[in-house]
């Protein structure tokens, strides 16, 4: 048995996009960004990073997502990552790795605790 999945909590750095595809299914697109956790030993002038994400939702749940959810809100997401390759105008190929939202949830608090043993 094979098994994958990937569980972030970040916040949302762009607008959340609602496209659709030519059968008319719609795909919600955004990005989350993940800070860095730096040692309590890093130089105090060292800023973390930011990590960033392209996550993307499909159907009705997408377009559901897209009413509730803003630029800079805090997002718990779980998914599988998937990778897709595609041409530039150029002929150049490039390959994105994606998180395919299977479940999502808007954090309003900072200390909300989440059992990730729930997602089993």
């Amino acid at each position: 048995m094979s098994f994958s999945q990937i569980v972030i909590i970040g916040h949302i750095g762009n607008e959340p996009e609602l496209k659709y595809t030519k059968n008319q299914t719609a795909i919600l697109n955004l990005s989350i960004g993940v800070p860095e956790k730096l040692s309590p030993r890093a130089p105090m002038e060292r800023k973390p990073k930011t990590y960033w994400h392209k996550c993307r939702r499909w159907g009705k749940n997408a377009e559901q997502l897209k009413t509730s959810l803003r630029k800079g809100d805090k997002l718990f997401i779980k998914g599988t990552l998937i990778y897709e390759s595609w041409q530039d105008k150029t002929g150049s190929w490039h390959k994105d790795a994606i998180i395919e939202i299977e479940y999502s949830e808007k954090m309003y608090f900072e200390n909300i605790s989440i059992d990730l043993d729930s997602f089993k």
